[in-house]
């Protein structure tokens, strides 16, 4: 079956915008508007529709609470996940302190001390911006009054 790829009108590119809900109060009134006053287009919004349902269905399903709690309690989850911490923290640690020794007792060179303060700043300023952008969210999360 070789049928040939070509790029999507734009027409049809606003009715899978349209489908998906991606088109503002304006665009969606105005392509409703069309909607009603083209058949074909209404047919087209119908047919993505389905397609939509269709890919939907087509999803794996998701690991049960029960399956996840058997892989979370197993062996390797549990001895894996407490090696793999110990081994981030202890090198995290370690690192740190020598960083430290070095600024203190005043045997760093200048690359170690920026390098060291360029770490600790950009860590913080990262933690600072998911900090935000997750409160930020969090009245947007569909899933907050889901309880599993």
């Amino acid at each position: 079956m070789n049928q040939s790829r070509r790029e999507p009108t734009r027409e049809e590119l606003q009715a899978m915008a349209y489908v998906d809900g991606e088109l503002d109060g304006d665009e969606r009134r105005a392509f409703e508007a069309r909607m009603s006053a083209e058949p074909a287009l209404g047919r087209e919004v119908a047919e993505l529709r389905g397609l939509a349902l269709m890919a939907r269905g087509m999803a794996p399903p998701e690991p049960t609470d029960h399956e996840w709690e058997r892989l979370r309690s197993g062996a390797v989850h549990r001895v894996g996940s407490r090696l793999g911490l110990f081994g981030l923290g202890s090198g995290a640690l370690a690192l740190l302190a020598l960083a430290l020794w070095s600024l203190l007792s005043g045997e760093a060179s200048l690359p170690l001390k920026l390098a060291v303060s360029a770490l600790a700043s950009g860590a913080l300023i990262l933690f600072a911006v998911v900090l935000r952008s997750r409160l930020a969210q969090l009245p947007y999360d569909p899933y907050t009054k889901v309880q599993r």
